[in-house]
C-alpha cells in the first residue's frame, strides 16, 4: 500500500491528464464538500471557547481547585451514585 505522500502524487499526476470538464467539475465539488465537512469538524463555536478560557482564567488564580484525576475516579469507583451505564468509559477505570 502507498504511503499518503505517495498517494497524493499518483492523483494528482491522473487528474492532470484528465481533459473531460465534467469529471474536473465533480473532482471539484467532493473536494469542497470535504473541505466544508473538515471546517465543519474542526470549528469550536465561540462560545465553549470562552468557556474553557473563563475556566483556565479560574485555575491559574486559583490552582488548588484542581482535583487528581485518580482521587475522583477513586471516589465514583466507591460512590453509590453512580449506576453502570453500558459502555460507560469510566465503568472499567
Amino acid at each position: 500500500m502507498m504511503d499518503l505522500q505517495a498517494q497524493k502524487e499518483s492523483l494528482i499526476e491522473r487528474f492532470r491528464q484528465i481533459n473531460d470538464i465534467n469529471l474536473i467539475e465533480a473532482i471539484q465539488k467532493i473536494l469542497d464538500y470535504a473541505a466544508d465537512k473538515e471546517d465543519e469538524i474542526y470549528s469550536i463555536p465561540e462560545a465553549h471557547q470562552k468557556l474553557v478560557m473563563e475556566r483556565f482564567d479560574k485555575i491559574k488564580k486559583e490552582p488548588k481547585r484542581l482535583i487528581d484525576w485518580d482521587k475522583v475516579k477513586n471516589t465514583l469507583k466507591s460512590s453509590n451514585l453512580r449506576y453502570p451505564i453500558p459502555g460507560d468509559p469510566l465503568r472499567d477505570c
